[in-house]
């Protein structure tokens, strides 16, 4: 497998000659299998100069782009691909909606004529769209897993695997948790991580050859950043660490990082690693660098028929529980903006009551309420066989690690600390609900 970088900058183009070592183009990865079948991880502003190379090449071969998310940092380069105005291309390009919109409706809007003076529906090229989620499928001789990750919108990670080799393209995604392990373990274990989103993406990552990981914040700077849906350094070489993989490349560069603050993370990058006790490699992506991962024996694919889509299906109903009335209007309001139906209660009897008639396909459960805490909804909805599976999110002011460890134990599928912005809640629920159609 070969991969080479056409840009590794995160949030907007940051050209000049402060980025010339890592360069300024937004995220786009190119990968080719041994047997030649061509991937694009996300279509950012580096994916121009990558078409210029494709339409050089004498025989133009078959493309496949996987989209992460639709902002406009991984998506601005499509508009100005060359292959999208050649009769011969192919192209199919794989993405989740976020909206109710088609991913094809998507892209044909950031291509609108008001924004763009060719529109997709002119362009010449033989061109599919793919909606998916939390899918396994092939393109070609590489197995594709894809999975949701934590960000502002929906957004998929991608695991690519041809012959004995493991690549895993993670961005942009921001941890669940504070911190990734309880705290006063000396030797942890994945059974060690507090939230349950964190120990689920150690598992996505686990023993690969080569992780490009979202790394656009410090530590420090994450703290002051909650909610916008990036991951620090820090936490990228500790799920790297903790699920074994060989090499990390830190990607989606602040664009205020000049090359000489990315040779300094870089270096500190390594040097937490070995604090940690691994020999995980730990580098900055730029742009033109080249890695080459040799695939040393076949394994056969799964060959996976249809072609499952991210829809939702039907308007998904929602109930809010929480005794803070101006709480409940907050979610409603953001929620019914999304088209959901939202049913509202300000106790734990009264949402049991709901789930019992209404059957809900989410809920939203605050923890501190009167006469019946939240915790205490969960395990009688736990110990029916009914409502087993019912997706259970708790949105709280708890933040401390025995409260989210506590929650998960008690059987909820997620736990979100109050205050929480409408991009993140959206976020969340929407993944929730596609997970359980999947399901």
């Amino acid at each position: 497998m070969r991969i080479r970088f056409w840009g590794t900058r995160g949030s907007i183009p940051t050209p000049g000659r402060r980025t010339m070592r890592y360069g300024g183009n937004t995220s786009c990865v190119e990968v080719r299998s041994s047997a030649g079948n061509l991937l694009i991880l996300d279509g950012g502003t580096g994916l121009r100069e990558l078409g210029r190379a494709l339409m050089a090449d004498t025989s133009l071969p078959e493309i496949n782009i996987l989209i992460s998310h639709t902002h406009w940092d991984h998506t601005q380069g499509l508009a100005f691909f060359t292959p999208m105005t050649c009769p011969q291309s192919r192209i199919t390009i794989y993405a989740a909606s976020s909206t109710g919109k088609s991913v094809k409706e998507v892209f044909a809007q950031q291509m609108d004529y008001l924004n763009f003076p060719i529109p997709l529906d002119e362009r010449q090229a033989q061109i599919e769209f793919r909606e998916i989620g939390e899918e396994t499928f092939t393109i070609g001789d590489i197995l594709v897993e894809s999975r949701f990750l934590n960000h502002t919108i929906l957004t998929l990670g991608y695991r690519l695997c041809s012959g004995d080799v493991h690549l895993v393209y993670v961005t942009d995604h921001e941890p669940f948790a504070p911190s990734l392990y309880r705290s006063g373990v000396t030797d942890p274990k994945p059974t060690d991580i507090v939230h349950i989103g964190d120990r689920k993406h150690v598992d996505f990552l686990a023993g690969a050859d080569l992780v490009i990981h979202d790394a656009q914040y410090t530590a420090d700077e994450l703290s002051r950043r909650r909610d916008w849906g990036h991951s620090s350094l820090e936490y990228a070489v500790e799920v790297c660490v903790a699920a074994r993989a060989k090499q990390l490349a830190f990607i989606h560069h602040d664009p205020d990082r000049s090359d000489q603050e990315l040779e300094q993370l870089e270096m500190a990058g390594q040097a937490y690693a070995r604090r940690l006790g691994s020999d995980l490699r730990v580098f900055a992506a730029a742009e033109g660098m080249q890695i080459d991962l040799p695939e040393t024996s076949r394994i056969p694919l799964v060959q996976i028929s249809g072609q499952p889509s991210s829809e939702i299906g039907h308007r998904s109903r929602i109930l809010v529980v929480d005794d803070e009335p101006a709480m409940v209007r907050y979610l409603s309001t953001v929620l019914s903006r999304d088209g959901y139906e939202v049913l509202e209660a300000s106790n734990g009897h009264e949402a049991l009551t709901i789930v019992r008639e209404r059957t809900p396909d989410l809920v939203l459960l605050d923890v501190m309420m009167p006469e019946m805490d939240g915790l205490q909804v969960v395990q009688v909805l736990r110990a029916s066989e009914e409502f087993r599976d019912l997706p259970i999110v708790i949105l709280t002011a708890l933040d401390a690690e025995k409260d989210i460890v506590r929650a998960f134990e008690s059987g909820v599928n997620d736990y979100i600390d109050k205050p929480v912005t409408p991009a993140a809640l959206r976020a969340r629920v929407r993944r929730w609900l596609l997970t359980r159609r999947r399901g």
